[in-house]
């Protein structure tokens, strides 16, 4: 269990079949609070296809070897997530990091950044990347102040279980972990 700035004891475990609904429920609120005026038929669409692709086979999909998905729980409740995938045998990647709107603004995407980092190194990564939209400016600075470096921001065309599409920009990091 980790501690977050102004939030009771944080409970980072992993995924269990029965999260699967807070899990889905997180990530498609999420999404669809960020989606701009216009680009909802376009966000639906990527929403349905990370449920289809991903989210709704967490266990298959993070059960491989060096991956893994972790809740965050506050109280008995689902307030976060976070993924790892692995790249390749030194590189993971951060993945579906979202925390519940009630429980935003309190240090917890902080806590589970900082804790699947750790996992990261304990699987023997030496280095870490994510990526983030230009809808997500919050989680941008905390990349940024979390010792992430910007390698990269393009216009994102193609809707993927990653991307939205429609050239969204998105923002790619890396950190060494070393």
């Amino acid at each position: 269990a980790r501690k977050a700035e102004g939030l009771t004891a944080v409970l980072i475990r992993p995924f269990a079949p029965a999260d699967h609904a807070r899990v889905r429920d997180i990530f498609i609120n999420w999404n669809r609070h960020i989606t701009q005026p216009g680009m909802e038929d376009l966000f639906e669409s990527y929403i349905q296809l990370a449920l289809d692709e991903e989210i709704n086979c967490l266990p298959e999909y993070y059960g491989r070897p060096g991956f893994g998905f972790w809740v965050a729980e506050i109280d008995g409740t689902v307030a976060g997530m976070v993924g790892l995938e692995r790249l390749n045998d030194n590189e993971a990647e951060v993945r579906r990091m979202y925390v519940a709107a009630e429980f935003r603004r309190k240090g917890l995407g902080r806590t589970l950044l900082a804790f699947v980092e750790d996992r990261a190194r304990d699987l023997g990564y030496t280095r870490i990347v994510l990526s983030t939209s230009a809808l997500q400016p919050q989680a941008k600075a905390l990349y940024e102040v979390s010792g992430y470096d910007l390698e990269r921001e393009e216009a994102s065309t193609t809707q993927t279980k990653r991307t939205v599409g429609s050239g969204l920009t998105r923002y790619y990091f890396a950190k060494p972990l070393v």
